[in-house]
This record gives structure tokens, sequence and C-alpha cells, in this order.
């Protein structure tokens, strides 16, 4: 694939765009007044330039309408661009005729020539710009040509790839230095750069959720839409999908998309993919064809995966390609906000528009992309592999390149040293330390890390040493500068292979019931009679990539971030303290930026962290729920039905006296609220302590009398929550109960619409552990940065944050209702309720001994529902 650095030409109109009135929007449904005000505050913020935070309540079309308001303006835009830079040429055109005139009758010919030069500096670089959007005219027009072809030709015969396969240019496996690691570069090109919409959310799920809704607008006919994942996501080859970890798949797909096109393969590699010669899914007429259509018609992640596999196109490099032809891109946080997956995507995001939706996390999430973690185990498989692959090429590299190799080498035996220098000490505890500190200590300060990485990435050195280690474990031979592998060597990968083992084994077990359920229905059992298959060893990921983050990290400004040393876990882990250095070329690149969520409130530490060189661009718009006022009857519950103060604090929540406060809630409350009932605790450890009480109190079978009762676990919930729904809506039932943790699966992005969360239960405020260092080191930063306290206030808003999410699960469209209960009397703190949502907060009743307790909380909610 090859990748063109192209030069970038835009026109800026004058004339600002008017504000259209609310059912210009293209907008699917009759909209809310608040869906009216998001749609025209955003195209406003658009339209100036602006940075916009916008907070409108979970259930109220939020996606929705950020995509009609932003495609809105962005047709707007692009049909003033065309109108007056046409405008323009024929008034610069006149001027210039006006001018030569003049110029005739001029008695100063080099005044006259003076004052004419500029409007044709003007006229030229208009007309330039002009030939440039006719030519993207003409593109576009070939592309909608190809994508009704492709949809002619439908599917792809087995038969067609050994044609096909003569697209695989062998040209392009070039080794040259200016390869990038995907592909090698051409001369740059002149094209006109249109304005780009970045659409990122946290999830495919959700991405795929406004493809869905796109199609519904008039919007979805034409906008060129384009959905952006990772080789796991859409790769079809069977020999790199069969890997696991997409770091593997990672150095497969590169691998495969550098071998040479064999003369004469024979059927069986092309229909299979062998490893050992080039990719056919990546023949250049199939990856444009498939391209193509991706920009006529929008899909989602699995649908363009799916597309691929009919077609016999990669659906990675065709939505690559399609990047710089489309005006929608929707793509997840990790692949907009890291400037590394920028570049390898061919993203550039000069004068475009970001938004990022399900922002309430989203300093969390820069922190957590640019921090970087390596192991004592993976730094031992590195020093193997690099020693090895150094030992076998010694006498065919070059001096300079031998040294670079030694200094990588030199540098991992000193981390491992530091490992070990701290496991042996007395104290075996996490410590913090600066960037500066680690490479001093490690005597490696001295060596130029950029240098080093730039040799790293200009020789594609972690692809070549995973290959080499791959080849190596195949068919171990020694060469002359290789002794044959050692027993240290053998162990260390053996060790390493059952950690692998171990760490996959509950997916694994959970994969095996999966498939003997399966058999049970079909009645097929004869399988159980066959003798087991030979296992097959997982390939472990390659530690190279990791280990060459980890050094990148240490060449930041140090006082950005700090290294995490824990050696009795044997890792070294960069923490990511100050997110604006890593956010700063978006907020300088962009023309505009939206975020948006549904509990972004309190804003303060994301506009100070990340916008304090643009206060001056700051737009804040908060937007209440779209359900009526009585929709909503939310509890804050400060004493229990025995009238024992509730307290859910760390050390108080585990005791008798609120486990048997608590039980007594869900049961009283299990009584009066149909449908389904959400609890959310604090913690697994928390919530297995509550359900084994209520096992063992009797209370758990006395509320499964009337409801169903399912806790979550840690990991998938998908099963889960389609149990919850079917006990819900069986007939006769009395509904369903499901205890689950903030934080978790259930927490965040599900929806619990109507019967699926009539009742919301937070019990306690989730805080972290403060005694956590890379908490306590944040929060000291914070404090030395923005002033004491800014790091409590940091601890706070983690925690209510949490909680608001908690609380948006429930009341998911206009007609819905429900009832939100907050256990703990640190609830009723004015500061506290100040962080929960507005729609929540200002209709809170207060319960507690004065007004009735417990009691008059359940009254006033069998009240609510009867009503209802």
């Amino acid at each position: 694939m090859r990748m063109y650095v192209s030069k970038l030409a835009q026109y800026t109109p004058n004339q600002r765009l008017d504000t259209p009135a609310a059912q210009e929007f293209g907008f699917p449904y009759s909209p809310y007044e608040i869906q009216e005000q998001l749609m025209q505050e955003l195209f406003q913020v658009l339209e100036r330039g602006q940075v916009g935070i916008f907070e409108s309540p979970t259930g109220t079309g939020k996606s929705l309408t950020l995509t009609c308001g932003a495609l809105t303006w962005l047709a707007r835009h692009e049909e003033l661009v065309r109108t007056e830079m046409l405008a323009r040429i024929r008034g610069v055109e006149q001027e210039l005729a006006e001018l030569e005139e003049e110029s005739e009758k001029s008695s100063d010919w080099l005044e006259s020539q003076g004052k004419s030069r500029a409007q044709r500096a003007e006229l030229l670089r208009l007309q330039h710009l002009q030939a440039l959007l006719d030519k993207q005219e003409q593109q576009l027009e070939q592309i909608r040509k190809g994508a009704k072809k492709h949809k002619r030709q439908g599917k792809v015969h087995p038969g067609k790839l050994e044609e096909l396969e003569k697209d695989l240019d062998p040209e392009s496996d070039s080794d040259s230095e200016h390869e990038t690691a995907d592909g090698p570069q051409e001369a740059a090109e002149d094209r006109y750069r249109p304005v780009q919409i970045f659409f990122c959310s946290r999830t495919h799920s959700q991405l795929a959720q406004i493809v869905t809704e796109l199609r519904k607008t008039p919007h979805g006919q034409s906008v060129r839409c384009i959905s952006l994942g990772s080789r796991q996501q859409l790769c079809r080859n069977p020999a790199v999908r069969k890997l696991k970890h997409v770091g593997l798949m990672n150095e497969r797909c590169l691998d495969m998309a550098t071998k040479k096109a064999r003369p004469n393969p024979s059927k069986k590699s092309r229909l299979t993919a062998e490893t050992n010669s080039r990719c056919p899914f990546k023949a250049a007429s199939l990856v444009e064809s498939l391209r193509d259509l991706a920009l006529t018609e929008p899909l989602d992640i699995e649908e363009l995966a799916n597309e691929g596999t009919a077609c016999g196109g990669c659906s990675y490099y065709a939505s690559r390609s399609a990047v710089e032809h489309a005006q929608l891109i929707l793509l997840p946080y990790q692949l907009l906000l890291q400037k590394s997956a920028r570049n390898q995507l061919g993203i550039s995001l000069k004068a475009s528009i970001v938004i990022v939706d399900e922002a309430h996390n989203l300093l969390d999430s820069v922190a957590q992309l640019h921090g970087s973690e390596i192991n004592r185990q993976q730094l031992e498989r590195a020093k193997v592999q690099i020693s090895a692959y150094k030992e076998h090429f010694q006498k065919r590299f070059a001096t300079k390149n031998l040294l670079k190799i030694n200094q990588i080498v030199f540098i991992v035996r000193r981390l491992l040293k530091i490992l070990d220098q701290r496991m042996e000490s007395q104290s075996n505890g996490s410590s913090m330390m600066r960037t500066y500190e680690l490479t001093a200590e490690g005597d490696f300060f001295n060596i130029d890390l950029c240098d080093l990485l730039d040799f790293c990435a200009r020789t594609r050195f972690a692809r070549k040493v995973q290959g080499h280690a791959d080849r190596m474990e195949r068919e171990p031979r020694p060469s002359e500068n290789q002794p044959p592998v050692s027993t240290a060597r053998s162990l260390i990968l053996q060790r390493l292979a059952s950690e692998q083992k171990l760490k996959e084994k509950p997916k694994s077990v959970k994969r095996k019931v999966e498939d003997i359920n399966k058999e049970d229905k079909a009645g097929e059992l004869q399988e159980e009679q066959k003798p087991p298959k030979k296992p097959v060893q997982e390939v472990a990921p390659s530690p190279i990539r990791p280990l060459l983050a980890f050094l990148e990290t240490l060449t930041s400004n140090a006082e950005d971030g700090r290294i995490l040393l824990d050696p009795v876990g044997g890792t070294l882990k960069y923490i990511l303290l100050d997110p604006a250095e890593q956010f700063a070329d978006i907020v300088a690149e962009t023309r505009a930026i939206v975020i948006a969520g549904g509990t972004m409130q309190p804003t303060q530490e994301l506009k100070e962290q990340l916008f304090t060189g643009c206060q001056d661009r700051l737009v804040e718009r908060f937007y209440n729920h779209v359900v009526a006022d009585d929709a909503v009857l939310p509890f804050v519950i400060s004493n229990g039905p025995s009238g024992a103060p509730l307290s859910f604090k760390f050390a108080h929540r585990a005791s008798a006296e609120m486990l048997r406060e608590l039980s007594m809630v869900l049961r009283n409350l299990c009584q009066v609220v149909p449908g389904g009932v959400v609890c959310f605790l604090p913690s697994y450890e928390y919530l297995d302590k509550v359900y084994k009480y209520l096992e063992q109190s009797g209370t758990l079978e006395t509320i499964s009398c009337r409801k169903s009762v399912f806790r979550e676990v840690s990991g998938s919930a998908e099963q889960l929550l389609d149990n919850y729904a079917l006990a819900i809506k069986r007939p006769a039932s009395g509904g369903a109960l499901l205890l689950s943790v903030v934080g978790g699966k259930l927490s965040e992005g599900l929806n619990f619409a109507d019967d699926l969360g009539r009742a919301v239960l937070v019990v306690g405020l989730p805080y972290s552990n403060s005694q956590s260092p890379e908490l306590r080191q944040r929060m000291q930063h914070l404090d030395e940065k923005l002033g004491p306290g800014a790091g409590n206030e940091y601890y706070e808003n983690l925690c209510v944050k949490a909680v608001n999410q908690c609380i948006g699960r429930a009341v998911r469209h206009i007609n819905d209702y429900a009832c939100v209960y907050l256990l703990d009397k640190r609830f009723a703190d004015p500061k506290i309720r100040g962080k929960l949502p507005k729609w929540i907060s200002r209709h809170i009743v207060e319960s507690n001994a004065a007004n009735g307790g417990f009691g008059a909380v359940q009254a006033r909610t069998a009240r609510f529902f009867k009503g209802r």
C-alpha cells in the first residue's frame, strides 16, 4: 500500500454562515427543545472555531444531535467555499482587468505594475485552489462509479484470486530508509483538503449506533463516512486472525505485506494466505473497490469487515485509503488521541473538526493512552531476542548500527538490574521517580534516546527482531556467530509460555463451556469420544514494541510524568501526570473541538488541564433532561429501615450493621418497585460480601420469591444482561434485581431503559484507594500545579463522576421513568449534591429520621409507581 505525503491546500471563506432554523438540520424526528438548542449552538461553535463543552443527559439523543448539527454545518461550509471561491476569482479578474486598463493610460509603468502584482498572485492562488477542487470532484465521481461497479460484481469467487493477485506489486517491497512502518512513501502531490469531521467515542459499539442513526437522516444519503479500527476488528486473513494478541496481528500483517509476490503461487497458498507469501486480501484493485463502496454507503466497523470478507479485499487498508476522501471519520479514542496512531493512519487534523463523545473520562483516557508499562518477563525476552538477532547477523551490521543495538541491549540489562537490586534491598515497596532519575540510576543517561528510537523506526528494528525470533522458534539453527539455543533461554521461553496460558485460561474455559452447550442443544456429543487434539503452543507478543514505547516515554518532559517502580510485581510503569502536552497539538491544529458527554460536570479540572491556553475560545453549555420533572424521583437515604445512620465508608461497610441495613433496603424496595432494580456497589469484593450475607440471612430467598436475582462478575457482561432482560420480560414476572459494580461493565455505556431500570441504587461513595501510589502522585502533582486542594478536588470528582454514570443508566427516553436511591448520609452534603446532574439534584428528596425515615421513602415509591 503506497502512502502519499501530500501538500494540502484549503480555502477559508471570508463570509460567516447564518445559524439555521431547527427544522433545517435534517433531524429524523421532531426535535426536543434541548436538541434544537444543542444543534444551533454546536453550529455556532464550529463556525466561530471555538472549543465547546456540552453536557446533554444520557437518553436525550446527544450523539445523533451532534452528528446532524456538525454535518449541516459541513454541507453549508462546503457550499460557501465553492460559491465564494468562484465569486472571488471573478472579482479578482475584474479588478486585474481594471488595473491593466489603468496601466495602459498611466505614464508610470512601474507604479501600475506594482499595483497589479498582488492581484495576479491572488488570482493564481485562487485558480490553483479551484483546479485542485475540480480534481477532487473528479476523483469523487470515480469513487461513486467504482462503488456501483463493486455492487454489480458482488462477492469475489476464489477462482478470481489468481488474476487479482497480479495486483500485488513486488516493486512496493523496497527496503528503503524512507519506508514507514506500514509502507513506502511517494513523492508529494498537491491536493485540496476539505474540512473533515473526526467523531470519536470510547467503543466501536457506540460508533456503530451513530452509523445506524445516520442512515435515518438525509445526511446518510450523501455524506462520505468511514469507520476506522485496528487489524483486530478489520483483518480477514485467517493467518493473521488466528493470532489472539493485536501486537502479534500487526507484526504478521506487516511481515506479509512486505513479502514479494510469488510468480506461480499454488491455489492452496492463495486461498489460505500462508505466512510465507503475500496477503491476497491486499490486492490493490480489491482494496480500491472496497474503499469506493465504504465511501458511498455508511458502514459500521462490523459491516465493513464483512464486506471485506465478501469481496476478498482488506477492510483495514481500504478504510485507511478512504480517510483522505471522507467527510465524517468515526474512530475510537486511541486512534485519535495518540499522535503515533494518527501518523500511522495518515490522519491530519489541520483545520478539521474534532468531536469527542462520551468525554466524561477524557483526562483519564489521555493519561492512560500515553502511559507505558513493561515487566520483567518482557525485558528478559527482549534481551534474549535482541542478543540472538545481533549474534546471528553481527558480521553484516555496519559499525554504527551495531553500536545502536548494543546500546539497546545495555539499557535492557540495566533496567533488569534496577529491578533486581530493588528486590534484593530491604525495602520491597513500590517507589516513584522522575525519568532522569531512572536513566541516572540505570547509568544510561548519556545515551541519546531520541536518536536511538529514530534508528529503530528507520530500520524497522522491532519487526526484524520479531521476525528473526519467530524463525528461530520454528527452526532453531545456529550460525557461525550464534551458539545453539541455551538452556537458560529455553527455560525463560517455557516459563513465559506457561504464564501466557494461565492468563488465557479463564477465556478458554468459557469458550469450552459455550461450545459444549451448543453441542448439547444440537445433540452432537460424538466429539467427546475423539482423542484429544495436540495442544498448540501460543506465540507470545513481541516484547520489542513495548520496550520501545517505554523508552519513548523517557524522552518526555520530566515534569509531565513519573516512573512507578514495583520490584515485587517486576514492573516499570510510566504515568502521565500532565495530559496538556499530549493534547496540545490537537488544540493547535484543529479548527474547532467539541467535548460532549452525559455527565461532564464538574468541568473545572478539564478546562485547567487541557485548555489553559485557549480560555478565550471556550464555550460551555449544560442542558436539562427531556423527561418531565415528575418522571424521576431521586432520594438521598441517610438512615436505614431500622433507623441506623448509613455510612458505607471502606472501614464500616462490611460491618454486620451496614450489611443488615442494606439487605433490608433491598428487600423492602423490591416489594414496591416493579420491573428491574439495578444496585451499584463500590467493588467486586464488597459485592461478594453482600451476596454472601443475603444468602446466609435468608434475604436472597425472600427477594427471589418476587424477583430473579443476578450479580455481575468481572469480565464479559453480555450474557448476564441478556438473562436479566429475559427474566423481566417473562410473563407474570415480578422483575429482577441486578447487583452490579460502580466502574464495572454495566455502569457505563449500557442502556437500562423502561422496565430494565425502574430503580437505580448507588451504595456509598465509591472513592478510589487513596493509598494507591499512582493516585497519590497525581494528587500531589495537581496540588503543585493548580494550588493546594486541587488534588483532593480531583479525588472527589473521580468518585462523583462514577456515581453520575450509574445514575445515567436509567431514564433513556422522553417517556421513561424511574426512581434513584443514593444510600449514604454523605450524599446529603451540599458539596456532593452540587456535583450531581442538575436534573437529579434539584428534585432530590432527603430521607432521615426527622421526616419519616425509610418508611416514608417506601411509601412515596409505591405512590410514584402506582401513579404510572
